[in-house]
């Protein structure tokens, strides 16, 4: 308890510090911004109050440093921003990633809640109430008085009594029991461009007590297209968001796309190809343990490698090979110290190659990152889903590397 305390009050003082206003935002829309949260306004007893103050502290210094990652130029060649790769093929395209309005709405959005976290405070809560969200359990519930408060369904508990497929089950008990060394350590690090550590080493009680949700591990008509390890080697927490601690619906009257969160990929799995009407971005908080361990790969909807195989007034079918010559010239390597900002725009097909052949115990490692979508505001436009493709050989089947590769991208309404 006093651990966290101490935490607590460290936390205060460096979010504060963190929160200045940078002079490309409007200081117009960041003062006195005006919150309407989505749902209604938590409210705690005295008993929890302290409890959710030490979450909330520690929220504002993940958000404070996230939005100074994003525009931070100093190594990136851009002007109040970081880089990103948005394709892997073509050796691999970047570009600024605070050119894109989507980037500054949320980098606005973080700042306004920072500069006025007392009345942002009225929509964050920790969420104990939600089913459909559970807590890792283990050392990271041990060393987080917050996570210990606020009672959730444990994933040891979830992987027992909610999944039905033997082989995922056992799958999701190894990640369970070894989620704690998963994402702490020395391995984990923060890419250079933020001015601090805001991972699990660093804020014990949110990625203790964020809420996290395996969502592939459920029986799904989706997860015929998925694969085992994938299904019992995947979590991801929301903190700022429509499903997150905090949720608001509108600033100064303008809707929050936001969702801010983390995500955690045991290694020795393909994170199959999918994509999403919902742009999305993550950074790498992991060294590898050897060259290569993180690859990712990632193709825009008009490259010239995609070929249309069916439309409708909704959706668009496409085709891609996978398995031509030098296909793996479509991949590119990834971590924390580099190329570690990756953003997907709307539609990208894109996929995780995590190779495990280099650990020593590679049952207790993954890739971790910081992960965010950036216009879920706009719920005509596949809000919050992600669609797995397929073989285009054996549709309904994993897409897997070496073959033809079928996607369903949906088409954009505006």
């Amino acid at each position: 308890m006093k651990l966290g305390l101490l935490i607590s009050s460290l936390l205060i003082s460096s979010s504060s510090l963190a929160a200045d206003i940078p002079d490309f935002l409007d200081k117009k829309d960041i003062n006195n911004a005006v919150f309407n949260c989505l749902g209604d306004a938590p409210k705690y007893e005295k008993e929890d109050q302290k409890f959710i103050d030490i979450l909330w502290d520690e929220t504002l210094t993940y958000l404070s440093a996230y939005a100074t990652a994003l525009t931070n130029d100093t190594t990136s060649g851009c002007l109040n921003s970081d880089e990103a790769i948005f394709d892997s093929t073509e050796g691999g395209q970047k570009m600024c990633i605070m050119d894109r309005r989507d980037m500054k709405l949320m980098v606005k959005n973080i700042h306004q809640v920072l500069n006025n976290s007392d009345k942002a405070k009225k929509c964050f809560g920790a969420r104990e109430d939600v089913s459909w969200i559970y807590n890792p359990g283990g050392e990271l519930t041990k060393n987080s008085p917050v996570a210990q408060h606020f009672v959730r369904t444990t994933f040891d508990e979830f992987f027992e009594q909610k999944v039905t497929n033997k082989t995922v089950r056992k799958l999701g008990k190894n990640f369970t029991q070894n989620f704690y060394k998963m994402v702490t350590g020395d391995e984990v690090k923060m890419p250079a461009s933020f001015p601090y550590d805001i991972s699990a080493n660093a804020l014990p009680n949110l990625w203790a007590a964020a809420g996290w949700f395996p969502m592939y591990a459920e029986e799904s008509k989706r997860n015929d297209k998925n694969f085992d390890n994938i299904r019992g080697g995947y979590a991801y927490a929301e903190i700022f968001g429509h499903w997150g601690l905090l949720r608001i619906a509108e600033i100064n009257g303008e809707k929050v796309g936001a969702e801010v969160g983390m995500t955690v990929q045991a290694v020795d799995t393909l994170y199959p190809f999918h994509n999403h009407a919902i742009s999305e971005i993550y950074y790498n908080m992991r060294q590898p343990a050897c060259k290569n361990q993180f690859k990712t790969m990632a193709i825009r909807e008009d490259s010239p490698l995609i070929t249309t195989v069916k439309e409708t007034d909704s959706m668009r079918r496409v085709q891609f090979d996978e398995g031509q010559h030098n296909s793996q010239t479509m991949w590119l390597s990834g971590s924390a110290e580099q190329d570690s900002l990756l953003y997907f725009h709307q539609n990208t097909i894109h996929g995780f190659d995590i190779d495990g052949n280099c650990e020593a115990k590679p049952e207790e490692r993954a890739i971790v990152s910081v992960w965010a979508r950036s216009n879920a505001q706009d719920t005509r436009n596949d809000y919050g889903t992600t669609l797995l493709c397929e073989s285009a050989n054996q549709p309904g089947t994993p897409a897997k590397r070496g073959e033809i590769i079928q996607c369903d991208l949906t088409k954009f309404k505006w």
